[in-house]
């Protein structure tokens, strides 16, 4: 029986596509985190265990998508290259130069084993560190956007909201613990 620690498979670099099961586990955290309802805690953290460990089993080896797609080497390569280079907002030609292809190879890949273009799987992962900075570095808004490359926080503030539908202020406000309502849970 394969080991049931998560860690090693939560650790692999890779680049999933969501099931139907996971996409409507998440909707459920999404909206129970908004509710603030009585047990919140104990029941966000039972379904965050459960979507760690969907998302764990379809990255081991005997699951993994990813792994059986001829082109996984070259989007775990695309991967490493974006978290080394996404601040400097690189542009989808440039990824596809370094790693030898052409944009439209690049975006079949990124589309195969995401669902979207590689412009979207950088914007993506460019907003996750967004989310990440403003939730935990306490840092104007202005400076947090010129440490992610953006050069205009206005800009920032726009690309932002198109992405998340909130503002970065409104989404520090709504998701910071320390600016939630004390609750029980």
């Amino acid at each position: 029986m394969p080991q049931e620690g998560l860690g090693r498979e939560l650790a692999k670099p890779a680049v999933l596509r969501g099931t139907t099961q996971m996409r409507t586990l998440a909707k459920t955290i999404f909206s129970e985190f908004a509710a603030r309802d009585f047990g919140r805690a104990h029941v966000l953290r039972g379904l965050s265990a459960v979507l760690l460990g969907l998302v764990a089993r379809a990255l081991s080896d005997e699951n993994a998508p990813v792994s059986r797609n001829p082109g996984a080497e070259l989007i775990k390569r695309f991967e490493r290259l974006l978290d080394a280079h996404f601040l400097e907002h690189w542009p989808v030609s440039r990824y596809a130069s370094r790693l030898g292809m052409s944009v439209s190879r690049l975006n079949r890949l990124a589309r195969s084993a995401t669902g979207g273009t590689a412009i979207a799987v950088i914007h993506e992962r460019l907003t996750r560190e967004a989310t990440r900075r403003l939730l935990f570095i306490e840092a104007p808004v202005a400076s947090l956007a010129a440490e992610l490359g953006f050069d205009d926080p206005a800009y920032f503030n726009r690309f932002f909201k198109r992405r998340t539908g909130l503002t970065p202020g409104a989404y520090r406000l709504r998701h910071r613990p320390d600016s939630q309502p004390a609750t029980a849970g």
